[in-house]
Order: C-alpha cells, then sequence, then structure tokens
C-alpha cells in the first residue's frame, strides 16, 4: 500500500470513469476530428477476462478507467 493517501484516491478516479461519458464530453470540445476518433479507438476494444485456478472467465469489453500508465488518461480529466 502506498504512503501516499490520495495516491489511492487518485487511481480510482481512472477505474470508475465510463468510456462513453468521457468520449461525450470530449465530443463537445473544439478539437480536431482526427484526434476525437484517435481518442475513441485509443480507449475501445479493450477486453479482459479472468482466471482462478483452472477456470477462465469469457472476455468481456471494458467500458471504464483508463489504462493503467497511459498519459493519455490523465490529460482526458484536466479542466
Amino acid at each position: 500500500m502506498s504512503t501516499n493517501p490520495y495516491a489511492f484516491y487518485f487511481s480510482k478516479v481512472f477505474d470508475t470513469v465510463r468510456h462513453e461519458t468521457l468520449l461525450r464530453k470530449l465530443a463537445q470540445v473544439n478539437i480536431p476530428d482526427c484526434v476525437y476518433n484517435w481518442t475513441v479507438d485509443f480507449f475501445g476494444g479493450h477486453t479482459r477476462s479472468t482466471k482462478f485456478s483452472e477456470l477462465t472467465s469469457a472476455f468481456l469489453a471494458i467500458i471504464a478507467g483508463v489504462i493503467q500508465g497511459s498519459a493519455v488518461g490523465p490529460a482526458n480529466f484536466v479542466q
């Protein structure tokens, strides 16, 4: 666990943001279409599954959260 009490809360913000909400808000900003489309592609098309012991779940689409370590995710939250 981090010794910084704020690190946990900061990371949780990126875990819970829905891509649909983020992209809807981003569409209202005056940016070139190619930048918006690139962002849509960046957040789309990711799946996740879980493995426990010998069992593996089906792959499901990731519809919320920001890829850990990406510089793009936090930049989308600057107001």
